[in-house]
């Protein structure tokens, strides 16, 4: 009898930690990044697209993962609950282009707002909480030698994080 209960207890303390141990990698999969390519989009004008290259900012090496060419406007569904849009993007050391300005919508009202200079990696943080659609616009900041894109290391959703100052 006290052998069946102890296999018992021990059968129960591994099912226990079998089914935290599911509960537990299925939360961290839900917070990992989301890419912005992964959403689903409306491009409204402009190009964009998943690209990987190495490239020279400030003198470092960084590693693309999108590039956006000027006058791009894309629209994404958001997927809801506590998340923040990180974007980090540059205009390499070799590129002629002008600065770049990026406008961050959501829900149809403007929440952020950057301008980027070449030679420097720069970091928007935007609380999409709650939100059900994103807007993204990339401008160039002057009227001329817009034919250039702009790229991002990175272009993605945190879920579950939240940024200061957010909405």
């Amino acid at each position: 009898m006290k052998r069946d209960r102890w296999l018992s207890g021990l059968f129960l303390a591994g099912m226990l930690c079998v089914m935290l141990g599911t509960v537990g990698a299925q939360v961290a999969q839900a917070q990992r990044p989301i890419p912005l390519e992964d959403l689903q989009c409306v491009k409204r004008s402009g190009d964009w697209g998943s690209n990987k290259q190495d490239i020279s900012v400030g003198r470092q090496i960084y590693t693309t993962v999108l590039y956006i060419s000027p006058d791009t406007t894309m629209t994404c569904r958001l997927p809801g609950g506590p998340a923040t849009l990180r974007f980090e993007f540059a205009i390499p050391d070799t590129s002629n282009a002008p600065p770049a300005r990026i406008d961050v919508y959501v829900d149809g009202n403007q929440v952020a707002s950057r301008t980027g200079d070449r030679g420097k990696v720069h970091t928007m943080l935007v609380n999409v909480s709650n939100g059900k659609s994103l807007a993204v616009e990339v401008f160039c900041a002057r009227a001329t030698n817009c034919s250039r894109s702009y790229w991002f290391m990175k272009a993605q959703l945190e879920p579950g994080a939240s940024s200061p100052g957010g909405r």
